[in-house]
């Protein structure tokens, strides 16, 4: 597992998205309120959340979710 600060993951991001997808590597990204994030490939992801009961922050969006960032920025 690779780690990040946001300011270094920013400044990388093109890398960082081929590297994952590519190689399955996983990419922990510490941002600014001290919270992380973990970046996975659609693969590994996919391959988490139908191995079964997948986790509750696993779970698909809600149906009339928004599959985009309004109200995020």
């Amino acid at each position: 597992m690779l780690n990040f600060s946001y300011e270094e993951a920013l400044q990388n991001f093109p890398h960082l998205l081929d590297n994952v997808a590519t190689s399955h590597e996983v990419i922990t990204v510490q941002g600014a309120n001290h919270e992380s994030v973990v970046l996975i490939s659609k693969d590994d992801f996919d391959s988490i959340s139908t191995g079964g009961h997948p986790a509750p922050t696993l779970a698909a969006s809600p149906p009339g979710a928004n599959n985009n960032l309004d109200g995020w920025l």
